[in-house]
């Protein structure tokens, strides 16, 4: 297979610029002078709008295969990355002779996100996605991730090679809507796609903004967690890039502070309050839920003409546990042991008022006290102990059944 030594990177129908491949193997950008001229810088801190050609930093080539943050987005994640070399391999290609650019052909236009790259590789078949069984899709997901084979690979990479995280998922469109829909991964509980979705209503609650989300039902396990894309609306692709894109910041490893991010939201959105605000919220949720794989991965902006840069709704809000212990994002320095006088510091140091911290605190405080109760059942059961009756049927009658 001849190797992608150069790309175009296209953004709602216009040329953005080129990507091409350096002797060392690190992946150059260079804008189209028409988009200096009429478009947007889609990466602020790495890509100003600008002439010359763009090399990316020494951390890229490590972090995201020799790519500016902003393209190594476009990658599928652990399970996308699974299914693309599955479906190499049963056409005769081994992972080792394809390009960190050939994997960008592959996704071509069917990246999270505006950006397409050209020319395409991707399959040209197309999955009618009416009436689907999610139990049998969950199924064969179950099988590809215990490596064996599958005779709907096929269908799982159409529905779902693009996508990010490591949790098995499919993409699909329905009435003009667009959506996700996520299924266990071989480590998670079979509750784990409901309790994803008590996550949202509770979050929901607590007034973060998320898109509409679901629960389908399943008759193997609790459900399957469902939810709208905001990297589409109403049948349109939506600039997007995640904070580990835009600070070129490594996902993987604790790395950054909601102070940082904070910054980053006064930087881009003009200091805009409803999205500091809603910044705060998230961190104060994921702190008192036990979230803590809140990683630069799991926060986006979006970018349009009406509106310039905005923060994108939460998501991957759910429990979640690093093998670390603490928060992968820290709040005043720490990611242990948070206490409410450092949440507070944080969002007075974004410029929020003392009034909203302490009273946006104690509303989230309360409303997830459920998750809370039913945080110290799992905890309990961790370390073999029985939790108390009362918990149990506390749980019960709120968000976690």
């Amino acid at each position: 297979m001849t190797r992608t030594k150069k790309l175009e990177v296209r953004c709602y129908g216009e040329l953005v610029g080129y990507l091409a491949e350096t002797p060392d193997h690190v992946i150059a950008f260079q804008y189209a002078d028409a988009w200096i001229r009429n478009g947007f810088s889609i990466s602020p801190l790495s890509l100003p709008l600008g002439n010359g050609v763009f090399v990316p930093p020494e951390k890229c080539r490590d972090r995201f295969s020799g790519l500016f943050g902003v393209f190594a987005d476009s990658l599928p994640d652990s399970w996308g990355q699974l299914l693309l070399d599955r479906r190499l391999s049963s056409i005769g290609i081994d992972r080792g002779d394809i390009s960190t650019l050939d994997r960008l052909a592959f996704v071509g236009r069917s990246g999270m996100g505006a950006l397409e790259y050209h020319p395409t590789r991707e399959a040209d078949f197309r999955i009618e996605t009416a009436g689907l069984d999610y139990d049998r899709i969950a199924k064969e997901c179950d099988k590809i991730l215990s490596s064996k084979t599958s005779d709907q690979l096929d269908v799982l990479y159409h529905l779902g090679g693009s996508s990010g995280g490591t949790r098995p998922k499919i993409l699909l469109t329905e009435n003009g809507r667009d959506w996700i829909i996520k299924f266990p991964a071989s480590k998670d509980p079979a509750i784990s796609g409901k309790r994803e979705y008590d996550y949202s209503l509770c979050a929901k609650d607590c007034g973060i903004s998320m898109t509409e989300t679901d629960l389908i039902k399943s008759s193997v396990c609790e459900g399957y967690f469902k939810t709208e894309r905001f990297d589409r609306k109403a049948g349109e692709k939506v600039f997007s890039i995640t904070f580990a894109g835009l600070l070129e910041a490594d996902f993987r490893a604790p790395s950054c502070d909601y102070e940082t991010y904070q910054k980053l939201v006064r930087m881009l959105t003009k200091d805009n309050a409803s999205d500091k605000e809603q910044m705060y919220r998230v961190m104060c949720f994921n702190c008192f839920t036990h979230n803590r794989d809140d990683h630069t991965k799991n926060f986006s902006f979006l970018y349009t003409n009406n509106y310039g840069w905005r923060l994108a709704p939460a998501y991957d809000l759910t429990y979640s546990d690093t093998y670390w212990g603490e928060q992968t994002t820290s709040v005043n320095g720490k990611g242990s042991n948070i206490t409410d006088k450092d949440l507070i510091k944080t969002g007075r140091d974004a410029g929020l008022s003392k009034d909203f911290c302490e009273n946006s605190l104690e509303e989230i405080r309360e409303k997830t006290a459920t998750l809370e109760s039913y945080l110290q059942v799992k905890n309990l059961q961790k370390v073999g102990k029985t939790p108390p009756a009362d918990r149990i049927t506390e749980i019960n009658k709120g968000f976690i059944i």
